[in-house]
């Protein structure tokens, strides 16, 4: 641990922007190698912060649980947060036609009125071994080939339109394919009788602080970092041409690296700001070209215990009458970030764009959680926080893969790596951003020591 203070050194080799888990992770991993870890907000973590709110209770920035398939990530967290990390297994379900269902819901139809149970049944069986569809172009045809009409219609079509705000048909085939839970017959057929094997899919099982929520995660790698984040530091413009960006106040700081952890169009739009002619027009384009929707989410807290059998870790709500898509539990996942005798929740929405009032949500949003049973009286809510995160999940449209690529392409022969959930402009969970730090400090660190360089 390093006591250094926030004051710039006198060289900056390497600078990173965002001190999220990959800004983090490539800072701890860059060793003595001079670097400047610059942030916008007052803290790191990013996405993987954990916010004191009012009462004394932990919020993350939604969901968020470690899934660690790889020994090193492993490894490391458990150096870093030793004994306070603990293992847990998954307690989802889903939540339509009025009753509570485990998850996957394809898997897991038991409990549905009958005839849904049917649909459900008989459509994943013609799909997997009556109908002769042709390869998916989108990801609607993707998930009725997979799944069959009745699985698509009460559960993948409603619950997916919700998560992302746009047409299914906009997005491609199987960009999901590798986080949505596959089932064979056997399992379909189980879970209609009910007789499930709930474990299914990735996060099944997953580990999780049991102190200071994931924030404690961030917080650990920002104490072995060599040097502390500078908070409340803004980019203004990058110019390649003189490799250097101006921060807000004017400062101008020169770098070798550049690692950017920020979005991908962001980026983009710093580089034209500091040198426009340094851009082709092709890489403007393709900025302009990626698409994320934007997710508004209220951290709510509960007088009150919940009901019993109703400890769920997280609910996913399909049907269009509710606003929101998911209903996830911090307290559940771990008591000690609620005060005893109470419990708290993140609500999520999708939205296209970030064009959303809140205000206009919160008396929907009660009327829903109500009809959950999740909150029986208005005078149980202590506080109802909105937040809004944008971008949040990346779109895989048609024009996705090109515009990426030709971004990332041209930021490689500028000696600018960009990584992470937004600097690469992908879904990843947070081993992945963990990995994607080690791996910048490892080129750059490769890079200076090469006789070459």
């Amino acid at each position: 641990m390093n006591s250094e203070s926030n004051a710039p050194g006198p060289r900056a080799g390497t600078v990173i922007l965002g001190a999220g888990l990959t800004g983090l992770s490539c800072a701890v991993h860059l060793d003595d190698a001079p670097y400047r870890l610059i942030e916008r907000s007052d803290g790191v973590g990013g996405l993987a912060r954990t916010h004191r709110r009012p009462h004394g209770f932990l919020c993350d920035g939604t969901g968020h649980w470690l899934h660690l398939r790889q020994d090193w990530t492993k490894a490391l967290v458990r150096r870093l947060l030793g004994d306070s990390l603990t293992a847990r297994a998954r307690r989802a379900r889903v939540f339509s036609q009025g009753v509570y269902t485990e998850y996957p819901f394809q898997a897991n139809t038991y409990g549905l009125p009958k005839e849904v149970i049917e649909a459900c049944l008989t459509g994943f069986i013609k799909a997997r071994y009556e109908e002769q569809r042709p390869e998916p172009t989108n990801y609607a045809e993707w998930v009725r080939k997979e799944f069959g009409e009745g699985i698509s219609t009460h559960f993948m079509f409603p619950y997916n339109r919700k998560i992302y705000g746009v047409p299914l048909e906009t997005l491609a085939a199987d960009f999901a394919a590798k986080y949505i839970p596959r089932p064979s017959l056997e399992d379909v057929v189980r879970g209609a009788i009910g007789r499930s094997r709930e474990a299914l899919g990735y996060n099944a099982t997953f580990v999780y602080p049991t102190h200071g929520g994931i924030g404690a995660l961030s917080e650990a790698l920002h104490a072995n970092a060599k040097r502390r984040a500078e908070f409340h530091r803004t980019p203004q413009r990058i110019d390649l041409s003189t490799r250097s960006l101006r921060l807000d106040g004017g400062e101008e700081v020169p770098f070798g690296d550049l690692v950017s952890t920020i979005p991908l169009p962001t980026l983009v739009e710093l580089l034209v700001a500091g040198c426009p002619t340094s851009v082709p027009s092709m890489v403007v384009d393709a900025a302009r070209r990626l698409r994320a929707n934007t997710v508004l989410y209220f951290d709510i807290a509960l007088k009150g215990a919940p009901k019993a059998n109703q400890d769920h870790h997280w609910i996913y709500v399909p049907e269009p009458e509710f606003p929101f898509y998911r209903v996830g539990s911090y307290s559940a996942v771990e008591p000690s970030l609620a005060p005893p005798g109470h419990r708290s929740y993140y609500v999520e929405i999708g939205h296209e764009n970030d064009h959303i009032e809140p205000s206009r949500l919160e008396q929907p949003v009660l009327d829903g959680l109500k009809k959950l049973g999740i909150v029986e009286r208005d005078e149980d809510v202590l506080f109802m926080i909105p937040n809004v995160l944008s971008p949040a999940y990346v779109l895989f449209d048609d024009a996705y893969a090109d515009a990426r690529r030709t971004i990332l392409d041209w930021l490689e022969t500028e000696r600018v790596i960009s990584v992470g959930r937004y600097g690469r402009w992908q879904y990843n969970a947070m081993e992945d951003a963990l990995l994607e730090g080690r791996e910048a400090a490892e080129r750059i660190l490769a890079r200076t020591r090469s006789p070459s360089a």
